[in-house]
């Protein structure tokens, strides 16, 4: 099952399916993101001002979502730099060897980072889904004039 077109993408492309759209006076109108949650700071902040400053398409209402990816950065970096003066395997009493409970950790908090980056379409594919941008390959044209501009 395919996600549904957005409305903006409908307009743009002249609604192909030639539904019946809401007018726009129907629509709500989105705020944009303010300025970043206080308790953002280090990492998380970093992430917050390169997110907000590279995607219009967030909003007020994508708020939680973003601070909590953020704050989630904050623990990734944390828990990377734990694990840099840790050993990847440690040892039981006995001797017997056991993963460094930092190593599953840290990749729960990068599964759970795409899945946020995903609902927000900051991913490549999802970016393309929701009609906000399309890979394209460099013509040979647009190639050797890249090169000329390059020299």
């Amino acid at each position: 099952m395919t996600a549904p077109t957005p409305l903006e993408k409908k307009r743009l492309l002249g609604n192909p399916g030639k539904r019946a759209l809401p007018a726009l006076t129907d629509t709500l109108a989105i705020e944009a993101l303010s300025s970043a949650p206080l308790n953002l700071t280090g990492a998380a902040l970093n992430a917050w001002n390169q997110i907000s400053s590279n995607s219009p398409w967030l909003s007020e209402s994508d708020l939680t979502l973003l601070s909590l990816y953020c704050e989630k950065v904050e623990r990734h970096v944390e828990m990377v730099e734990k694990l840099k003066n840790s050993d990847y395997v440690l040892l039981t009493d006995k001797g017997y060897m056991y993963s460094n409970p930092l190593v599953g950790m840290i990749s729960t908090i990068e599964t759970d980072m795409v899945k946020i980056l995903s609902l927000m379409g900051l991913t490549p594919a999802d970016r393309s889904r929701l009609g906000l941008a399309e890979v394209k390959a460099a013509s040979t044209l647009e190639k050797l004039r890249a090169a000329k501009a390059n020299k």
